[in-house]
């Protein structure tokens, strides 16, 4: 069985009056990301990852923030397309394992058994 792997990082500014999204999960914070989608970037690094392994580009390529289509997109939805996208291609996901830095808020609360987030994805 051949291997992928991908890689995928993710920035974004903070600002006071945004929500603060990380890994699917809305996390109660004083600033949030400042994003055409909601920002999420822990998914979007994920999906970045996704096809990067799977050699279909980056998240902009496949769903540009210049597509109003995009606008205020749950990154959940965005990680389900990337799923799919890489599944039409054969690939299925093995292991992902992610780094957050960040130095608030603390994250510690919302990490379950090693993960921040658990999305129902077809593969």
């Amino acid at each position: 069985m051949a291997f992928r792997i991908g890689f995928g990082v993710d920035f974004h500014q903070l600002a006071e009056g945004r929500e603060l999204w990380l890994g699917g999960i809305l996390v109660p914070h004083t600033k949030g990301a400042i994003g055409h989608s909601d920002a999420d970037v822990l998914l979007h690094a994920i999906c970045d990852a996704l096809l990067g392994a799977a050699c279909l580009g980056d998240i902009g390529v496949h769903f540009p923030d210049t597509d109003v289509a995009y606008k205020n997109i749950d990154s959940k939805i965005l990680l389900q397309k990337t799923v799919d996208l890489i599944s039409k291609g054969g690939y299925s996901i093995v292991n992902i394992d992610t780094t957050l830095c960040l130095e608030e808020p603390k994250i510690k609360s919302y990490i379950n058994t090693g993960t921040i987030i658990k999305v129902e994805m077809r593969v």
